[in-house]
């Protein structure tokens, strides 16, 4: 994964990432610190500090990390990652050191969860929203535009992350006759049946962003396979790019519009 850049870190300082970083250290600053003798009730002979069983979790805990890593479209997916399984470990390790200690982590994690949400990407973006039988309309009745469509449903964390993703596509390569367009499955169910798309919540096809010439699908991702499973895809902006051909798609429908343009001239 890339560095993250300069407007990465800046969207990073918000109360939800402030926040959820101290509740992810809270436990290892707490065992080995001064705090420990305030917050952990031990018994005799027992030190404040992190003993080896300990050490075992964080260091499963790490690996667990950079695995997901590699699963996440951007920065913030990742950042977003590591939040919830520190906490899950963190939960773990209040319960094996104290009850009490855990009950109210737990608590705090429920009251940030409700006080301070993930932020949503608020950024630019060249994207059409359609409802209902909107698109399959626009797609039978304007066959000459390539239209790049993103069904996700407003509940899907992996639909959340993916937004900016998408986004940053619409700005780079639409065009008027490659467009970029989302329809919401989880509010048109029967839209996403009719375009394939499990929209279930334990679905592994949300998101899926698809290709359409000419009213006809060209490309998908995830695929579905024979058993009619999806298989994983990492939708960073490298791999939309690459899976969906967007650069020669883009130089294609740009050569279109001139020799439409000059066509029209020459008349």
């Amino acid at each position: 994964m890339l560095l993250p850049s300069l407007s990465d870190l800046r969207q990073a300082l918000t109360g939800y990432h402030i926040i959820n970083f101290l509740l992810s250290i809270a436990f290892p600053v707490l065992k080995s610190t001064f705090l420990c003798d305030y917050v952990f009730s031990l018994e005799h002979g027992d030190v404040c500090e992190i003993d080896p069983r300990e050490r075992e979790i964080l260091m499963f805990l790490l690996v667990i990390i950079v695995w997901k890593g590699r699963k996440a479209t951007n920065w913030m997916h990742y950042v977003s990652n590591i939040f919830l399984f520190s906490k899950v470990a963190g939960l773990f390790l209040f319960v094996r050191a104290d009850v009490l200690p855990a009950i109210i982590y737990v608590l705090i994690c429920l009251i940030v969860t409700v006080m301070f949400p993930e932020p949503l990407y608020d950024g630019p973006e060249q994207v059409t929203y359609f409802q209902g039988e909107q698109l399959f309309e626009e797609l039978t009745k304007n066959r000459n535009t390539v239209w790049v469509i993103q069904f996700f449903t407003t509940w899907s964390p992996e639909c959340k992350h993916v937004t900016p993703v998408f986004a940053k596509l619409s700005e780079k390569y639409t065009l008027p006759n490659l467009r970029f367009g989302k329809l919401d499955i989880g509010r048109w169910s029967k839209e996403g049946e009719r375009f394939r798309v499990n929209s279930h919540p334990m679905s592994r096809q949300l998101p899926t962003i698809c290709v359409f010439k000419d009213a006809k699908e060209t490309s998908r991702r995830p695929l579905v396979n024979e058993s009619r499973r999806a298989v994983p895809f990492v939708f960073s902006e490298e791999n939309c790019v690459l899976a969906f051909d967007l650069q020669n798609l883009y130089k294609e429908q740009q050569s279109k519009k001139s020799a439409k343009q000059q066509s029209k001239k020459d008349e």
